[in-house]
């Protein structure tokens, strides 16, 4: 067997890698839904099923840089790309630096302090943002109402070519560039649609993912099942056209994808230089079905990002970060030894003080989503030149903070959290700085639920809060189970905490 192919799970694993064929992919689907109506009632725990996706279709070379975000930034109707004077169109979720104010700059990003920004490493302050994602509930009398979701993870993952020409240069200072899930025409070939990819996942006992729902259309079309992380990823374009400039006046046409979608694909005639594909992937942790929609009520997703890459950082990396692991499109994170790390990324901003600084209005609950033409809220001046002013504090005056005394796995190892302080690295990962806000000092998280799995103190079972939340006034009476899922157990009256 070709060692590019991707082995699946145990469990049936539906796992699609993008390769710039699209109808070869939709046939690989294909097959995997005949197997399940031929064989429904084939045992899965036994039986190994292999996808081959065209990892094959990448040239060896690829490497592939993970920057994994513990949370977003903040929330806001703001574009500092397309809309720098004035409110956006609609929300959007920031990651990076709290400087996402309408007026940011890139040389705003580049001074952002690490303390103020959510980027797990110092030497990339870029910005990213996506509309925000929002579920809709209807009540009896068919009024809705619009939460939005929070606390999402997000990772950037950074991919190019070691050996392909021309070769893959740094963004230059100030580079932006605004990618669409439907983009076609000279930046996307005609029948390329692997840019988006959403998938919904459940865990099995053994803490193995199983994807029921997989997609890789155009449509960001939002699945009405449940499941525990809906995750969603779109592609950027890696070609740019040195001679359109760095996007200051028009984000879009100075990149292209490459002519067969790969990231090492010939790129079209006139894109002299290639950049790192930046593919954005965001979890929807504990996805509750129903309906989702987009901030802009469209099913086109798209991703924007402005360069804060400290000057020399990037190159170095392309330079000296050699490629390993087996060649594809998903070869193992690497990179990282060439960064610093950030001891503790910053929170989200809180909407007050969103509202206080850049836009004042709710965009948190509503009944009508804030749109450009329903809103007449104007942007607030900013106010400072480089360190944000936000000064709330998310989890309320007079929390008491402390840990769960539930053990936790990390790398298949039990851990508690009496073993670590503010400056483990383990903090910068938001399943152990929820499970443990006082001694990773992450006072947001001080009265919201661990978002990881945990340990039952009676018979040793891995539970989530998700599974609390099902009956909380008898899950939270469980030893521990109080100062773990705080949230869900805060109006449980036979909740007491051991701490």
């Amino acid at each position: 067997m070709n060692k590019n192919f991707l082995a699946l799970r145990k469990q049936q694993r539906i796992v699609v890698v993008p390769a710039g064929r699209g109808a070869i992919i939709r046939l690989l689907l294909s097959v995997i839904v005949v197997q399940q109506v031929l064989f429904p009632n084939h045992d899965s725990n036994y039986m190994n099923v292999f996808l081959f996706a065209l990892a094959d279709e990448e040239a060896v070379g690829l490497v592939k840089m993970c920057l994994f975000y513990p949370n977003e930034s903040g929330h806001a109707r703001t574009d500092p790309i397309l809309n720098p004077t004035s409110p956006s169109d609609h929300v959007h979720t920031f990651y990076g630096p709290q400087n996402f104010h309408a007026s940011t700059t890139s040389e705003n990003l580049l001074e952002t302090k690490p303390e103020y920004s959510s980027s797990p490493f110092v030497e990339n302050q870029s910005l990213y943002w996506h509309p925000s994602i929002y579920r809709v509930t209807t009540d009896e009398n068919g009024v809705k109402t619009y939460t939005r979701v929070n606390n999402l993870d997000t990772s950037p993952y950074y991919r190019w070519n070691t050996n392909t020409l021309p070769e893959t240069v740094p963004f230059p200072p100030g580079f932006r560039m605004i990618s669409h899930s439907d983009q076609y025409g000279i930046t996307a070939p005609s029948d390329f649609n692997e840019m988006l990819f959403v998938e919904c996942c459940d865990y099995d006992a053994d803490g193995e993912e199983i994807c029921s729902y997989t997609s890789t259309d155009t449509s960001l079309i939002f699945p009405q099942q449940t499941c525990d992380f809906l995750s969603i990823a779109l592609r950027m374009p890696t070609c740019w056209d040195e001679s359109k400039g760095i996007g200051t006046d028009d984000p879009f046409s100075h990149v292209a994808y490459t002519v067969d979608g790969s990231v090492s694909g010939e790129c079209p005639a006139g894109f002299n230089k290639r950049i790192p594909e930046v593919q954005l992937f965001v979890r929807i942790n504990d996805y509750q079905g129903g309906t989702y929609q987009l901030s802009n009520d469209s099913d086109t997703f798209h991703v924007d990002f402005m360069s804060g890459w400290k000057e020399g950082t990037l190159e170095n990396i392309l330079a000296n970060c050699a490629p390993f692991g087996d060649p594809g499109y998903n070869p193992p994170c690497g990179c990282d030894e060439f960064l610093t790390e950030t001891v503790n990324p910053a929170e989200p901003v809180c909407d007050v003080d969103v509202r206080e600084h850049i836009v004042d209005e709710a965009t948190d609950v509503v009944t009508v989503l804030p749109r450009s033409f329903n809103s007449d809220a104007e942007m607030i001046p900013k106010t400072w030149d480089v360190d944000p002013p936000f000064d709330c504090e998310s989890s309320g005056p007079g929390i008491d903070c402390h840990d769960s005394p539930l053990t936790f796995n990390f790398k298949k190892e039990p851990r508690t959290c009496s073993e670590l302080d503010v400056t483990s690295t383990l903090c910068n990962k938001k399943r152990i700085k929820s499970h443990c806000p006082a001694a990773c000092e992450a006072d947001w998280w001080c009265s919201k639920d661990s978002t990881g799995r945990f340990r039952l103190a009676n018979n040793g079972k891995f539970k989530r809060c998700k599974w609390v939340a099902r009956r909380p006034n008898k899950r939270c009476q469980k030893t521990g189970i109080c100062d773990t899922c705080k949230l869900t157990c805060k109006n449980v009256d036979a909740c007491i905490s051991i701490s």
